[in-house]
């Protein structure tokens, strides 16, 4: 740096307070995922930021594109990418970083006819140096059916997508996203699907109306499977249902050790 050149975000602040997080949103970069079957490209978008000290006026925010850009194109996991670029971003600032990764996950789906279909999944990864914990997470679309509604009806109830977003901590050993994939399905009333012909929709509308939930019955169902699954973990599962009678929204969230 040229020495003639003053380096304003070091200077001392006005009001000397120290900020939670300071850093850069919205950043994307083009990665290979390696996974065991086979690697899948994807562009993930990057949130990372730094605890900035109360006798500094700002971040030097480059450092943390450079940190992207200095960070390997090809991951063993979206959490993986996580940890790297916020321990690459913690050698340049001097300070602990906390990065979240965001991208998206293709599985596979079988409709009711057994033909299959590919589904998109969101899913995420963070990292944070101060405490080394390390999350992924995956979010998917399903049905929820009323079981109120229907026992008022006697049969009849409205039915609307949801969405599930699950996050484990995965600092101690990692886990497959496809198969939490598989416990989010299990977890609502349906699944959901692009593609479905007249039977199939009949037997998907059948199948909801016979295993209808609410959002509650969603996360307590996932959590069970979860604690199955991998039991003693960090996690947090949250379920959101988009009403199709209602002005709002409703959602359950739960989080806990498994």
């Amino acid at each position: 740096m040229d020495a003639n050149i003053l380096d304003v975000q070091n200077q001392k602040p006005e009001n000397e307070i120290e900020l939670e997080k300071v850093g850069v949103e919205g950043l994307r970069k083009y990665v290979m995922i390696k996974r065991l079957d086979k690697p899948y490209y994807v562009i993930v978008t990057i949130n990372s930021y730094i605890t900035l000290p109360s006798n500094l006026r700002g971040a030097h925010m480059s450092r943390f594109a450079e940190s992207i850009a200095e960070t390997p194109d090809k991951a063993s996991s979206i959490e993986d990418l996580a940890e790297k670029i916020a321990k690459r971003a913690y050698e340049k600032h001097g300070f602990h970083c906390y990065t979240e990764v965001f991208g998206e996950l293709p599985y596979k789906r079988i409709r009711p006819s057994g033909k299959e279909e590919k589904g998109i999944a969101e899913m995420f990864g963070k990292f944070s140096t101060k405490d080394g914990v390390k999350i992924v997470g995956v979010s998917i679309n399903g049905v929820l059916a009323c079981p109120c509604s229907k026992e008022l009806t006697g049969g009849l109830t409205h039915n609307q997508r949801g969405k599930i977003t699950v996050e484990l901590d995965v600092s101690k050993g990692e886990v497959d996203l496809l198969d939490v994939i598989e416990i989010c399905k299990e977890s609502f009333s349906s699944p959901t699907f692009s593609i479905l012909k007249r039977i199939e929709e009949k037997e998907v509308v059948e199948r909801i109306h016979e295993n209808t939930k609410f959002v509650e019955d969603v996360v307590r169902k996932c959590v069970q499977l979860l604690k199955e699954k991998y039991p003693g973990r960090y996690c947090r599962v949250k379920c959101v249902s988009y009403e199709s009678i209602h002005d709002h929204n409703v959602c359950s969230e739960w989080r806990g050790i498994l």
